[in-house]
């Protein structure tokens, strides 16, 4: 009987490196917390839902009487407003979609310390930030991309295809506009969250810049007279973007050039404070 010694043997295997999925661990684990909320399902999923069908219907009901001369018609303003518009519901839907969604994801994290827990292991400050991006983004998705795109085949199948034809770019149009809202608007609601320990702080916060802003705007625009006050607005930023995309009239005179260089510059800000906030060790002077 051959007697082995316990001496260590190297291990001949291939290491298969994932960093890949260290950013959707993170992701993963938030998202099933957030659906064990039952608050957060209702407000989530509800209103977006309703707003959907609302249009889903609207869409049926002009395709049913073509022939009648109806207040409303439906063509790209039609869904460049369903994205969101300044005049329309969306712009409440998404700040509410974001505000539960992404509030307390990074504020939660700095309140229990768990930052340190994340990056002490093999989990960069950017791994961290994507995990926690996912997830408002996914939500937003939900939101913007996915109804969007099922309301132009809907359109596109009752009209027999002829509005496919004529308005087929119209696809990449509600491609770009939503990953622009989804992106531009998570990174805001993580700022806020970044910068607190508390969630309540971080919507008091957002709230005051996505609906503050646009008030700010308006004031200015009755002082100055003039238009080009209203680039200090996110909404006004999303509007004239939306507007360059759909082919669509724009209710402000910027030039579409400022507007991606402030929705870029707010990107950035974003990004740097998100950097000096995601960091093991927290120093308190």
């Amino acid at each position: 009987m051959p007697i082995h010694t316990q001496d260590y043997r190297h291990w001949e295997g291939t290491l298969i490196p994932r960093n890949h999925t260290r950013w959707w661990v993170i992701a993963k684990a938030e998202l099933k917390l957030l659906a064990k909320r039952k608050i957060v399902r209702l407000i989530v999923a509800i209103p977006p839902v309703i707003y959907f069908l609302a249009h889903a219907i609207l869409i049926y009901i002009v395709n049913l009487f073509e022939n009648v001369d109806l207040p409303f018609e439906i063509d790209m303003g039609f869904f460049q407003n369903f994205l969101f518009r300044m005049d329309t519901l969306s712009g409440f839907l998404v700040a509410l979609i974001s505000i539960f969604g992404g509030a307390g994801l990074i504020a939660n994290d700095l309140k229990s310390n768990a930052l340190s827990l994340y990056l002490s292991k093999p989990i960069s400050w950017y791994d961290y930030l994507v995990g926690k991006f996912i997830v408002v983004g996914t939500l937003l998705i939900c939101m913007t991309l996915v109804p969007g795109l099922m309301l132009f085949l809907e359109q596109a199948l009752l009209s027999d295809f002829t509005f496919f034809k004529e308005h087929y770019w119209a696809i990449f149009s509600i491609i770009a506009y939503s990953l622009v809202i989804t992106g531009i608007t998570s990174l805001l609601i993580l700022f806020f969250s970044s910068l607190t320990t508390n969630s309540r702080y971080a919507t008091i916060g957002f709230c005051a810049i996505w609906f503050g802003l646009p008030v700010i705007a308006i004031i200015l625009k009755e002082v100055f007279s003039i238009s080009t006050v209203s680039i200090v607005s996110i909404w006004a930023n999303y509007d004239i973007l939306g507007s360059v995309l759909f082919g669509e009239p724009a209710d402000f005179d910027i030039h579409w050039g400022w507007t991606i260089l402030a929705l870029s510059a707010l990107t950035a800000a974003c990004v740097y404070v998100l950097r000096l906030r995601i960091r093991a060790v927290q120093i308190v002077k």
